[in-house]
C-alpha cells in the first residue's frame, strides 16, 4: 500500500499540487493581513493538509477517467502506464476526500463548506454527466473555480480579514489558470480527440489555438500590471504583476515561435512556461511576507 500511495502522489502532479499550495499559503497571507509567521494558528495548518488532501483526490479521480487518453498520448503516469491499479486510486481516493472532509470540518463549518464546493468542481471536471474536461467553456469555469475557492480557503483559515488585493490576485491568477492553462492541451491533440473533448487546438485547430492563447495570456498579463501600476486598491501587487506580465510575453513568445514545434515533449514548452509564471508569482508575493 506505501508505493500505490507514492503512486498516488506521482499520479496527481506533485508541481501541481505544490502551486495549490501556494495559492493556499497567499490566501492565508491576505487573510491575516500580515506576514508569514505571524498569527500563525494550528488550525491553518490542519487546513492546508485537508485542502492538499482535496486536491490530490482530484488530480487522482482526473488519472483515474482519463487513462485511454493518458495511453494515447503516451504519458508516463502511473496508471496510464499500469503500475497503480484503479482500484487501489480509488481507494486511496477516498481515503483522501474523507481525510479533507474531517480537516476541513475541524477547523470550521466555512472551510468544510469550501471543499465540499471543491470536490464537487472537481468530481464534476471529471466525472459528472457532462463533464467540464470536455469543452473550453467547461474547463475555463471549472478550473478559474478551483483557483478561486483555494484562495478563498486560505483566507477562510486565517480569519478572513478582508483584503481588496485578494480579491484582484485571485480573479487575474484563477484566470491566468483557466485562460493559459488549456496550454496543456497543445500536445495532446490525439487522445483528446479520442476521448471527444473540444479543447482549443482541436476546435480551432494548432495555429489559431496557439495565436488565441498568447493573446488571452497578454491580455491577463498587461491587465494586471496596468491596474497594479495605477489603482490604489491594488497595493503592493506591482512586483506580482510585473512577473505575470513577463510570463505571458514568454508564454506568447514560446507559442508563437518554432521553439515549441516538434514532439510531445517539446510541445509541453508553453505549459512549462505557464506553470513557471505561477510559481515565479507566487514566490514574489510570498517572499516579501515572510516574517524576517
Amino acid at each position: 500500500m506505501p508505493r500505490f500511495g507514492y503512486l498516488a502522489w506521482v499520479e496527481a502532479r506533485p508541481v501541481v499540487q505544490l502551486i495549490f499550495q501556494l495559492r493556499f499559503a497567499t490566501g492565508v497571507v491576505f487573510g491575516t493581513g500580515s506576514a508569514i509567521g505571524h498569527n500563525f494558528r494550528p488550525g491553518i495548518a490542519v487546513a492546508a493538509l485537508g485542502w492538499l488532501a482535496a486536491t490530490w483526490a482530484i488530480y487522482l479521480i482526473n488519472g483515474v477517467t482519463d487513462i485511454a487518453e493518458d495511453r494515447e498520448n503516451g504519458s508516463q503516469r502511473p496508471i496510464a502506464q499500469g503500475r497503480l491499479p484503479l482500484s487501489a486510486a480509488t481507494t486511496i481516493c477516498w481515503i483522501l476526500v474523507a481525510l479533507a472532509v474531517a480537516c476541513c470540518l475541524f477547523v470550521s463549518v466555512h472551510m468544510a463548506v469550501l471543499v465540499a464546493i471543491m470536490l464537487a468542481v472537481g468530481w464534476a471536471y471529471s466525472m459528472g454527466p457532462c463533464p467540464f474536461k470536455m469543452s473550453m467553456p467547461g474547463f475555463l469555469a471549472s478550473v478559474t473555480t478551483l483557483g478561486l475557492v483555494t484562495y478563498l480557503a486560505g483566507w477562510c483559515a486565517a480569519g478572513g480579514e478582508w483584503s481588496n488585493p485578494l480579491l484582484i490576485f485571485g480573479i487575474v491568477m484563477s484566470l491566468w489558470m483557466g485562460l493559459v492553462g488549456s496550454t496543456k492541451d497543445l500536445p495532446d491533440t490525439e487522445g483528446d480527440r479520442l476521448a471527444g473533448r473540444r479543447t482549443p487546438p482541436i476546435v480551432f485547430g494548432q495555429q489559431r489555438a496557439r495565436a488565441l492563447i498568447a493573446i488571452l495570456a497578454s491580455v491577463v498579463g498587461w491587465t494586471f500590471l496596468i491596474a497594479s501600476a495605477t489603482a490604489r486598491w491594488a497595493g503592493g501587487l506591482l512586483p506580482a504583476a510585473v512577473v505575470v506580465c513577463t510570463g505571458s510575453i514568454a508564454v506568447s513568445v514560446v507559442l508563437l515561435s518554432a521553439i515549441s514545434r516538434g514532439d510531445r515533449r517539446v510541445r509541453r514548452r508553453p505549459y512549462r512556461v505557464f506553470m513557471t509564471t505561477q510559481y515565479a508569482t507566487h514566490t514574489t508575493l510570498l517572499s516579501a511576507n515572510v516574517v524576517p
